[in-house]
């Protein structure tokens, strides 16, 4: 089996994921009081990721915290809404999508590759986009649910930075992966493991330090 794995967050989806999310509850016209909350307790930090600014603390760690104080917006909710308010989401990110990459993701499958999608999103989120897409597997961040309810007290196991290649050879623990003839699409310095890990990385539209990366290695650019 060989794999063609695809980021999410600035690779597949031009934005970022929580910021878009937190956008949505404001236009679904959910809690207003959670939408406040949540700008309060993520606002600043998200600026901080975006503008480099560590004080340090490495970009990942920042990431992970950020979606770790998001979370509590779900608290309490059934799965029953939260499935409602990611495939809402979900249908409005489809139409959002970076079409290069999308059509990289077609043609991959038509030539026999496994398609991928693995994100530190939400793993609900992600399912909604992967069905649409045709993805194979899909590997996100799941929530935790207590009596049918979400608990955001328990802690994420988010998939994020080198994590990602730890998630991604426990889920394909089994098969026979050719890692060599597989595929990886990321656009992040974070994402440094799983373009590693394969035999033909892609940097899609590559920050600073990806960049740097991927031409000293001879990668792959896919600017879009």
């Amino acid at each position: 089996m060989k794999l063609a794995v695809f980021d999410f967050d600035g690779t597949l989806f031009p934005k970022d994921t929580l910021p878009f999310l937190l956008k949505q509850w404001h236009a679904q016209k959910m809690s207003r009081r959670r939408f406040v909350v949540t700008c309060a307790g993520v606002g600043g930090m998200y600026l901080r990721y975006k503008l480099g600014i560590y004080t340090g603390v490495s970009r990942e760690i920042i990431r992970r915290k950020a979606m770790q104080r998001f979370t509590p917006i779900f608290h309490r909710m059934t799965k029953t809404d939260v499935d409602a308010f990611f495939e809402r989401s979900a249908n409005l990110i489809l139409k959002q999508l970076n079409a290069d990459v999308v059509a990289e993701m077609k043609k991959t499958k038509a030539e026999g590759f496994h398609t991928v999608l693995l994100s530190g999103g939400y793993q609900r989120l992600m399912d909604f986009v992967g069905a649409s897409l045709g993805f194979d597997t899909v590997i996100g961040t799941s929530l935790h649910y207590k009596n049918g309810r979400v608990d955001a007290h328990q802690t994420l196991d988010i998939v994020c930075g080198d994590d990602k290649a730890s998630h991604l050879r426990d889920t394909f623990d089994a098969e026979a992966v050719d890692w060599k003839a597989s595929i990886a699409y990321a656009d992040s310095l974070s994402d440094l493991s799983i373009l590693n890990l394969v035999g033909i990385p892609v940097a899609v539209n590559p920050d600073p330090e990806l960049k740097v990366e991927a031409e000293q290695a001879g990668w792959r650019l896919l600017i879009c």
